[in-house]
């Protein structure tokens, strides 16, 4: 063969040879070439030179460079699995104690989460809830602050609307209780007391994404005496019938056509209600006062702003364009209002004014975000509890490190291998979390006081936070054990001499005090947490309330209501065990509505001061067991009592009597 050809053989190998083995391979090739070519002759040693260079043309060869330390680091993956079981295996009260701290830190962080996302989630499904804002109403009587409320009046929203081109939209909420009927066909009258009820304007379902079913968004609170209902009063009314053109009567008296069936309201609405009557049959009954009134604040005002508008900048122009519409009424009454635009997101955790929409389920933020933390300290504990058993364990596995790193092992290889650990337990026990969080979660929920939605676990937010606490485990609880474990010097400890670093120990220590300490600091708050609660039970509230049962009526009265409630009292007082019986227009506790201005005789201001009140009968004094400190309770035997009032301290004092005495008789 000539030197071409071999050339060519050669050149061939070349390319396709790994280049770690190519001057090996080609040496060999060689000192073959000129043996045969000796013994056989250039012509036989040429076939031969290509046949041993057709030779190495193997997979194991030629894609060594590709594949082989591909497949030398699966191989030793599974080595990392298979030592790692069978030291699971070996230490089995290790591997269950650790199971068990990271699984319960992990289901408990788990759960808090969720509930912290759940509080926070309030009102966010909006799509539009960053340009959503509600009017908080201030109002200052004689330059001083009387109240802070949630409810504006309803001639601010027109005003605002009417002269800032940044405001898209605007709708006002105005609740009504009472009772509502249904007459079937077949005579069957259906009534209930319905308490989530309001007056609306149309553009609500512009401004909120309260789904409609049912029915035209744009027309369905046009006009006068239009309603729409949510899905579940409409199966409790109308069961299987198709609810749109039929009537439903309010109070027993105005009728209303359904046009429209919403999707039941969120729970994590701050807005609750079933059923929402047009805002045109409202302003029909007050004759327009429901547009154009500026002192009656009953109503929830949210305006919908342009995208990117300055919330500050139109603030403060809407107070300067408010002076000048309001400023003459101000002037004569001695008063100035406000009305602060709020975020719509804000309002659940932030917001605690008067007259809230939902005030028993108002949350404070901070307590919430404090939630937040002790998840983390729960989960920091868990972590620190494994690091401390991990690297206490550490120098029971000196001899393994020992032996590992005589036979050729690097430091990374030991990493990885108590790394692999670490994952393998982190993966165990956030499994057993999962499945722990998911067996909690509706006793969990019953304990927040929510019913949290199943859903919450099958959202990319829950996996993306797991998939965050599994990684941040693996790397936070388990590099340093691995970094521990895996710096044993061999012939020490062959020779059994395995010198602790003070550093190590220092850390090991700083480590096991943050955990008392953490620990210590969650006990002290669940102590303190608990005593003031117990507190708040046993605290003197100033009325009895033991053994008193309540009964709300339907909200509505006619000339024969005062007749019905002394019957209804006379058959009550006769079953046995029952010591009295009081009516009154709200219970010790829940919020007043009634409000009014109220000012001394001789006071120079128009309105006088803002105060609620509420109506009671002669039996409500002694039967929630008040303390009269001047004066008399209401009695029968005083038939013009009907025309006289009972101050509370604090009113007596707003009012400025010296003394309660003082206000006797004025």
């Amino acid at each position: 063969m000539s030197e071409d050809k071999d050339h060519i053989a050669i050149r061939l190998l070349r390319k396709f040879c790994p280049s770690q083995l190519a001057e090996a391979v080609e040496g060999d090739l060689q000192e073959r070439y000129e043996r045969d070519t000796r013994r056989y002759g250039s012509r036989v040693a040429g076939r031969q030179l290509w046949w041993n260079a057709l030779r190495f043309f193997r997979p194991g060869i030629l894609l060594r460079h590709h594949w082989t330390g591909r497949i030398i680091y699966t191989s030793m993956i599974q080595n990392h699995f298979k030592i790692a079981f069978r030291s699971f295996a070996r230490q089995k009260a290790f591997t269950v104690l650790n199971v068990a701290g990271l699984t319960i830190g992990l289901a408990a962080s788990l759960l808090i989460t969720q509930y912290v996302r759940y509080e926070k989630s309030f009102d966010s499904f909006h799509s539009r809830a960053k340009d959503i804002y509600r009017m908080q109403y201030n109002g200052y009587s004689n330059g001083k602050l009387n109240f802070e409320s949630t409810v504006a009046v309803p001639a601010a929203a027109r005003a605002i609307k009417d002269n800032f081109a940044e405001v898209e939209e605007f709708v006002r909420f105005l609740p009504r209780t009472g009772v509502m009927s249904y007459d079937r066909p077949d005579g069957e009258r259906i009534a209930f007391q319905e308490r989530k009820m309001q007056y609306v304007d149309s553009t609500v379902f512009k401004v909120f994404d309260f789904k409609l079913l049912q029915g035209d968004t744009a027309t369905a609170l046009n006009g006068l005496n239009k309603i729409v209902i949510s899905s579940s009063a409409a199966k409790r009314y109308f069961r299987d019938e198709d609810p749109i053109g039929k009537t439903l009567l309010f109070n027993g008296k105005d009728a209303f056509m359904i046009t429209g069936v919403f999707q039941d309201v969120p729970e994590n609405s701050h807005i609750q209600f079933q059923f929402l009557f047009s805002y045109a049959t409202l302003n029909k009954a007050t004759e327009g006062w429901s547009e154009k009134a500026w002192g009656w604040y009953d109503f929830y005002t949210y305006i919908l702003l342009r995208p990117g508008t300055d919330v500050r900048q139109l603030q403060a122009k809407w107070d300067e364009a408010l002076l000048k519409i309001r400023k003459e009424d101000w002037e004569k009454d001695n008063e100035r209002q406000e009305f602060i635009l709020r975020p719509l997101t804000d309002i659940h955790l932030y917001s605690n004014l008067l007259y809230e929409a939902q005030p028993t389920e108002q949350r404070d933020g901070d307590s919430v975000y404090a939630l937040s933390l002790i998840a983390v300290f729960i989960l920091v504990i868990a972590w620190v509890n494994y690091i401390n058993l991990s690297t206490a364990r550490s120098f029971n596995r000196a001899n393994e490190v020992g032996v590992r790193k005589v036979m050729g092992a690097f430091r990374s290889q030991l990493v990885t291998q108590f790394l692999t650990e670490s994952f393998l337990l982190n993966i165990l026990a956030g499994a057993l979390a999962l499945g722990l969080v998911r067996l909690l979660w509706a006793p969990f929920s019953d304990l927040t006081g929510w019913k949290i939605p199943l859903d919450f676990m099958f959202t990319w937010g829950f996996w993306k936070l797991s998939l965050l606490l599994l990684t941040g485990g693996t790397l936070l609880a388990g590099f340093y054990p691995a970094l521990v474990m895996s710096s044993f010097q061999p012939i020490a400890v062959l020779k059994g001499r395995i010198i602790r670093s003070t550093t190590g120990n220092i850390l090991r220590l700083s480590l096991v005090v943050f955990q008392f300490v953490a620990s210590i600091f969650l006990i002290i708050g669940s102590i303190i947490v608990f005593q003031q609660i117990d507190f708040m039970k046993q605290r003197d509230l100033g009325f009895t309330l033991d053994k008193t049962l309540v009964l709300k009526g339907p909200g509505m009265t006619d000339s024969l209501h005062q007749k019905r409630l002394e019957g209804f009292r006379t058959e009550v007082l006769r079953i046995p065990g029952v010591k009295s019986l009081t009516a009154s227009s709200i219970i010790p506790g829940d919020e007043i509505f009634w409000t009014t201005g109220v000012k001394r005789l001789n006071s120079s201001s128009r309105y006088g001061t803002a105060e609620s009140h509420m109506g009671m009968d002669y039996d409500f004094i002694p039967s929630y067991n008040l303390k009269v400190i001047a004066g008399r309770a209401y009695d029968r035997n005083f038939p013009g009592d009907g025309k006289r009032v009972m101050l509370n301290r604090a009113m007596a004092e707003l009012l400025e009597f010296k003394s309660p005495e003082e206000a006797i008789g004025e």
